[in-house]
């Protein structure tokens, strides 16, 4: 008799082709399923909640897979999966659910956050993009990133080609958090998020802050009738999926 299994998975996106699995790319999706496959002595297809891209991290990705037999026992079998998983990601808690149950299709939300370092670069700060340039105004950015708090059309701030929503999402949650010597950190939180819509928001609020856009034009980007997509994409190293809801 099938199980369904639900996980969550950490992993530094650092080294990995994202997270879909690519034909001779290291990816996150194909070295979870070559373990599982290994362990489970059967061919194991994971379905991820999202696909990150190619560098960016995670510290609640979840997924979901089936199997043919039940696991006697679970935890023991996630210490066994934990040991053989490559030392860049693990995965933090596994546990039955109904038949049906989808990772990606049950999910209700997700919460993303971007790191950046303000200043010189902070070599030891690994998981965090460094803004190294000294005429960065950070009143602005956080000015240009206020906009996009609450439920808009985000056509001209991703780079996926259609949508069944018509491109609207609704940023419940947008927080700027000040840490001491120049980290900072920006928490997402939405319904929803497209290709690339964080990355497309967070590089235009780094163009404001530098002067290379203004607020006006940013304003008028979310309630254009016509697409034009920005083309200022953050580097995907300070981007985490921090958490995906279920439920409500």
């Amino acid at each position: 008799m099938s199980q369904t299994y639900f996980g969550i998975l950490a992993y530094d996106g650092s080294d990995f082709y994202g997270f879909e699995k690519q034909i001779n790319k290291r990816t996150v999706q194909g070295s979870l399923e070559e373990t599982l496959s290994r362990l489970c002595s059967e061919k194991v297809t994971i379905h991820g909640a999202g696909r990150t891209d190619r560098g960016v991290s995670a510290r609640g990705q979840t997924f979901t897979f089936v199997l043919s037999h039940k696991i006697p026992h679970v935890a023991t079998f996630l210490h066994a999966l934990n040991r053989v998983l490559p030392k860049d990601m693990v995965v933090r808690s596994l546990e039955e659910r109904p038949d049906g149950f989808d990772a990606r299709h049950s999910c209700t939300g997700k919460v993303y956050s971007y790191s950046f370092h303000l200043g010189e670069r902070d070599v030891l700060s690994k998981l965090e993009f460094q803004m190294s340039y000294p005429k960065f105004n950070e009143e602005d950015c956080q000015s240009c990133l206020s906009l996009f708090q609450g439920e808009h059309n985000f056509q001209n701030f991703t780079a996926k080609p259609e949508d069944k929503d018509g491109f609207i999402r609704d940023i419940t949650r947008l927080d700027y958090l000040v840490f001491e010597e120049g980290h900072r950190k920006v928490m997402f939180e939405a319904n929803g998020f497209m290709t690339y819509q964080v990355r497309l928001m967070m590089g235009t609020a780094f163009q404001v802050a530098l002067g290379r856009m203004n607020i006006i034009e940013v304003k008028r980007l979310l309630v254009a009738s016509k697409r034009e997509v920005v083309h200022h994409k953050a580097d995907p190293i300070g981007l985490v999926l921090e958490e995906v809801r279920y439920g409500k």
